[in-house]
């Protein structure tokens, strides 16, 4: 029994059953449409996994190219971008790949920010992604950036608890649940910990458990903008919770908010 297939597997096509939201991705289309006159651009897309924002941007008749480094979510984007001649996805690791130059737009979207899988230092992960999205970008293009912003981490991460956020299954027939026991931040460091485990029953019944620790670095938004400043951005416009509120404006005592920031590259 191949067990790391088995997840993978299930895990990718629980998470397409589970993140299916679309309102990222439609402000994201009037955010293009408003700073691009609605020309079409040559866009990459950061970590594109089953093509839930990629594809409606080739739709939308643009030019796209894709990567990620989980083969399973890449077979799902593969099968739904058939007939779509604009778009063209490959494997590999963010973090090593050459992304490739002179795109109008670099996509990083998803809050991978938050989630890059890594074996590098955690803060360096996020600070090379922002230095290799300049690199990929064409002189005067943009990065369109969204993720998670925490202004109060501890409140958000310290609680030990237990919780399932991803059940149900899979097209082989697979069933599983993630298991989670909550997540301490350290203000020092900046990072976040917890641990959980995937329950797995087979179609055939047979049943095992995957444990799993994870990490992440909660970036605070000077961290962010100094990344930017650093890879040679200039920030044009930001928004809260895909409105037109700026970050700069005040947040009403907000623990945190999805933040987007688009930048040009001096």
């Amino acid at each position: 029994m191949n067990r790391e297939f088995i997840v993978k597997h299930w895990y990718a096509d629980i998470y397409e059953q589970f993140e299916n939201h679309t309102n990222d991705v439609e402000f994201l289309l009037k955010i293009l449409n408003e700073q691009t006159d609605q020309t079409p651009q040559n866009i990459l897309e950061v970590a594109c996994g089953g093509g839930r924002i990629c594809i409606p941007l080739a739709q939308a008749g643009h030019k796209v190219t894709g990567f990620d480094a989980d083969e399973h979510m890449l077979l799902r984007c593969y099968r739904r971008m058939k007939g779509l001649s604009n778009l063209q996805c490959f494997m590999a690791d963010a973090t090593t790949a050459d992304w490739g130059t002179a795109f109008d737009v670099v996509i990083l979207a998803g809050n991978i920010l938050i989630n890059i899988e890594s074996d590098m230092d955690y803060a360096q992960s996020q600070a090379v992604f922002i230095r290799k999205a300049a690199e990929a970008l064409r002189s005067g293009g943009h990065l369109y950036l969204d993720f998670d912003l925490h202004f109060d981490p501890s409140a958000t991460f310290n609680g030990l608890r237990e919780g399932s956020y991803f059940k149900g299954t899979d097209d082989l027939g697979t069933y599983g649940r993630t298991i989670s026991y909550g997540s301490i931040y350290n203000p020092i460091t900046q990072i976040c910990a917890g641990v959980n485990h995937i329950e797995i029953t087979t179609n055939s019944g047979d049943q095992f458990i995957i444990p799993e620790q994870w990490y992440k670095h909660i970036p605070t938004q000077a961290q962010v903008y100094g990344w930017l400043k650093d890879a040679g951005f200039t920030i044009e416009r930001t928004f809260i919770n895909y409105t037109d509120q700026p970050l700069a404006e005040p947040l009403n005592d907000m623990k945190w908010c999805r933040a987007t920031i688009w930048a040009r590259k001096v």
